[in-house]
């Protein structure tokens, strides 16, 4: 993809980034250019396998269980586009053998398929019908000496350096020390290229899916070769083309961390890094995440101000930081918490326009398009008169459908006089349905007399309320 601004220029305005950084050039050249509308689908990750002590696969959840989640998710989500990338999916799990991505984890197969990558091809054809898109958590700046690839990467002297010629460690993984691998060398030497080429051999539904997660993608430079971070940064942008190139959207880990990649990455799982001034710049379509990350520092507010998704993975019952209250039998309400709570004003939110802010602090107001105002200080979302959002209890319109549908959620239990959206204009009636990860449960029609009309409302047991019978 050709960019308008030269990358000296971009650089400068993505380190500097004054409030108004990303108002033209840069937002003109690739706003829309993605082939998601990350904005309007839940990113989240699976972890799939991790490496135990002795080096062997630590299995959380197999391809198949990913498959009975995702369907559930469905059911719960009133089928939201789904982005989600697999955690540990490669060799014996989660940061193994890097550099080298090129073998499913046989520990995750399903029983009637011959190998694991068979089971992985069929876990994303199945998926589609759970209107998700499976994909893959990679690292393409970490190598192991355990690696496949690590002799080819030391000749070719692929690896960062300390200014004395040792390699320049960067941390210790599943007890292998990790190294830093030079995107300005593999990039010239061609072995960058010919390694995702060896990758989409592998998996081709890759370029289907259209999108890729890339865990920790952060420029170092190498005082042992000379190489600034700067110009690190420059040829981490032509890798993030060719990905782009090949139909592949690149998403990455963190804001806070990889500024320099705004622009080129439309998703950031962890968004800690975004200010104020960055939501009124950019918009969703354009730059967006799935969560704060409780354990790094950002402004929180912002999330309620500007809407934000929810991370997902340490919902399942079969994650390493469950700690036993998330069961098999439990762990719908504890999804269902997140995406209620969050998902629902995220998405709608992000399909208007940001206009501004007035106040401080925590009497700040965010204004949108469409007479939409969010106020911090009370927990109110309001479109013109009509509440969206009262603290806990949630009434969004499900934006993703098209049958003018709205989802109530309440933390508390009571009576609820609601409005008449303006979408039920015409409506006699309205059809209401219980929401559980079964799928949709009729319960009952109910005749509308006026704008206004009542309704039982269940602690955290959601309600979808539409004008017309859905299909079951």
């Amino acid at each position: 993809m050709n960019r308008c601004l030269s990358f000296g220029l971009l650089l400068l305005l993505v380190l500097a980034y004054p409030a108004t950084y990303a108002q033209d050039p840069l937002q003109k050249s690739f706003s829309g250019k993605w082939h998601h509308n990350y904005s309007q689908a839940l990113v989240m990750k699976m972890f799939n396998c991790a490496v135990d002590s002795a080096g062997k696969p630590r299995v959380y959840i197999t391809f198949e269980q990913t498959l009975n989640y995702i369907r559930a998710m469905d059911n719960l989500t009133l089928g939201v586009p789904k982005i989600i990338y697999l955690v540990g999916w490669q060799y014996n799990g989660h940061d193994d053998k890097y550099p080298a991505f090129f073998e499913v984890n046989e520990a995750l197969k399903r029983k009637e398929d011959k190998t694991a990558r068979e089971s992985l091809l069929w876990l994303m054809r199945e998926a589609k019908k759970y209107h998700t898109t499976i994909s893959l958590h990679i690292n393409i700046t970490d190598a192991y000496d355990n690696s496949p690839l690590w002799d080819e990467y030391v000749k070719n002297d692929l690896l960062a350096k300390n200014e004395d010629g040792t390699l320049m460690q960067t941390g210790v993984w599943n007890n292998h020390p990790s190294y830093h691998i030079l995107a300005k060398r593999e990039w010239e030497t061609g072995i960058f290229q010919k390694r995702l080429d060896k990758l989409l051999e592998l998996l081709p539904p890759l370029q289907e899916a259209g999108t890729i997660h890339i865990d920790a993608w952060i420029a170092r430079g190498s005082k042992g070769h000379h190489i600034s971070q700067e110009e690190e940064i420059s040829y981490m942008w032509k890798i993030g083309e060719y990905f782009m190139s090949k139909g592949i959207d690149v998403s990455t880990e963190r804001t806070d961390l990889s500024r320099y990649l705004y622009g080129l990455c439309p998703h950031f799982y962890h968004y800690n890094g975004h200010t104020q001034d960055d939501y009124l710049a950019y918009p969703a379509s354009f730059n967006t995440g799935s969560n704060f990350n409780p354990d790094l520092n950002g402004d929180k507010n912002l999330k309620f101000l500007f809407g934000t998704s929810m991370h997902g993975e340490t919902v399942f019952p079969r994650n390493p930081t469950n700690k036993t209250k998330i069961t098999e039998e439990n762990w719908t309400s504890y999804f269902a918490d997140e995406f209620y709570e969050n998902s629902m004003q995220y998405f709608f939110l992000n399909t208007l326009k940001r206009l501004g802010v007035k106040n401080t602090g925590n009497n700040r107001v965010a204004l949108f398009s469409g007479n939409v105002n969010v106020s911090l200080a009370d927990s109110i979302v309001k479109r013109g008169d009509f509440v969206l959002r009262n603290k806990s209890f949630m009434y969004f319109p499900a934006v993703w459908r098209n049958d003018h549908g709205y989802i109530v959620y309440s933390r508390l239990r009571g009576t609820k006089l609601l409005q008449r959206p303006a979408e039920w204009a015409s409506a006699k009636t309205i059809f209401i349905y219980r929401v559980s990860a079964g799928g949709l449960e009729f319960e009952r029609e109910e005749v509308l007399n006026g704008n206004k009309f009542t309704l039982e409302v269940q602690e955290k047991l959601p309600l979808y309320i539409t004008p017309q019978k859905l299909k079951q």
